[in-house]
């Protein structure tokens, strides 16, 4: 039976909003081949998590991505060892002209939002040995989009569920950001809205003044910038 390293890489674009009042706009990309498919390629030895890096590091010109080994799906004649990989657009400087980056997101916990095109899907919940599974069913007759689409879904459930306790979040930003760039790619991921105030409160301890501005808008007080600043053994959120 054939082996797959499969990963969706998720990235985080910025661009400037045309009323200055306002934040940048974040957005969420996806690396995809000319076939509109996530990176993917046969394993065949070798060490899994250097594998997959290598792999995307030649498309995308860098290391400078977060990678974490997800789940493992098993098809009829194949199996996918999925991997998640997360960075931020300004990470990738010299990209494979064979890959694209397309839009991504997820509204309303039933639709997937595909380089333009909605896939509607259902999460329903199975308990076994006292235990809760949960199984998405995507709505699309192509057996290949399907498999591909269910793979990014998983992998995008699991950061979202992750990222109120651990530093997932942050691997998403560039090297230096704003308070304002934290709360913006939370609010992204977990599709809500959080009191500015609370959660600035809760995030500070984890971000260290740099000596950096954001460029000032006319009439407006430059932002201050921030790096990670990890805490051990602690629960960041």
């Amino acid at each position: 039976m054939k082996v797959n390293l499969v990963c969706p890489m998720f990235i985080l674009d910025s661009k400037k909003n045309e009323n200055i009042r306002k934040n940048d706009i974040k957005s969420l990309k996806i690396l995809t081949d000319k076939n509109n498919e996530i990176p993917k390629l046969e394993y065949t030895g070798g060490d899994l998590k250097e594998t997959i890096r290598d792999y995307l590091s030649n498309i995308i010109g860098t290391k400078l991505f977060h990678l974490q080994q997800a789940f493992t799906l098993e098809y009829d004649n194949e199996i996918n060892i999925i991997y998640t990989a997360v960075t931020n657009i300004e990470n990738i400087k010299k990209k494979d002209e064979n890959y694209n980056l397309v839009d991504f997101s997820i509204e309303n916990n039933d639709t997937i939002i595909f380089d333009n095109t909605s896939y509607k899907y259902k999460t329903k919940e199975k308990i076994e040995n006292n235990n809760i599974e949960y199984f998405h069913e995507i709505k699309v007759e192509d057996k290949t989009i399907k498999n591909m689409l269910l793979e990014i879904l998983i992998c995008y459930k699991q950061i979202r569920n992750s990222i109120d306790n651990t530093d997932i979040m942050f691997k998403f930003l560039p090297k230096t950001f704003t308070l304002e760039d934290v709360r913006l790619v939370y609010e992204l991921i977990k599709d809500t809205t959080v009191d500015k105030s609370n959660f600035r409160k809760k995030i500070i301890k984890y971000c260290e003044k740099t000596s950096e501005q954001t460029i000032e808008k006319t009439g407006f007080r430059p932002s201050e910038k921030y790096s990670f600043k990890p805490l051990k053994g602690d629960i960041w959120l």
